[in-house]
């Protein structure tokens, strides 16, 4: 069984400074515009309150989006069924909209994605070795496991060839 609940993880290089509550406002216009195509954009909540939280959080049927503080990036989580090409495609549209609308840079060279189901997608050696060609055919890229450390979710680093 595929498991669908991964996550992408694009870093922000530029957007350190900026606070986080300015992402509000313009999630609630992605909302009023249904922005995300395919997303059926729901609501936002601010948790930038919450130490090593999510930050910001747009809720959409499909996934959850959020910027986060620690390591200003932006995050995308599946919630529903979804290839994983399709899954880093929605991510790369939401980043595509964040430059377009805020001039939000993205670090160019590596991305993490990650699977947000640990018992179909555990982190051990077994596991990523199950997991690791799947990233690497759905992403194009050379992917390589960030950690080891089974308390932490499986998570690859994948970098593409120019």
């Amino acid at each position: 069984m595929e498991p669908y609940k991964f996550g992408i993880r694009f870093q922000i290089t530029n957007a350190a400074t900026q606070p986080l509550t300015d992402f509000i406002a313009v999630f609630h216009g992605w909302i009023q515009r249904q922005a995300l195509a395919g997303h059926l954009l729901v609501d936002v909540h601010d948790y930038s309150h919450v130490p090593n939280g999510p930050g910001i959080l747009l809720v959409a049927h499909e996934a959850n989006l959020n910027i986060g503080e620690t390591e200003r990036s932006l995050i995308y989580i599946r919630k529903q069924p979804a290839l994983l090409a399709e899954t880093l495609a929605a991510a790369q549209a939401a980043a595509k909209l964040l430059i377009a609308e805020q001039g939000v840079q993205f670090q160019s060279g590596p991305f993490e994605v990650f699977a947000n189901d640990r018992l179909l997608a555990p982190n051990t050696a077994a596991g990523a070795a199950q997991w690791q060609a799947l990233v690497a055919q759905s992403t194009g890229g050379q992917v390589v496991q960030k950690s080891n450390d089974p308390r932490e979710r499986l998570t690859f680093v994948v970098t593409r060839q120019p």
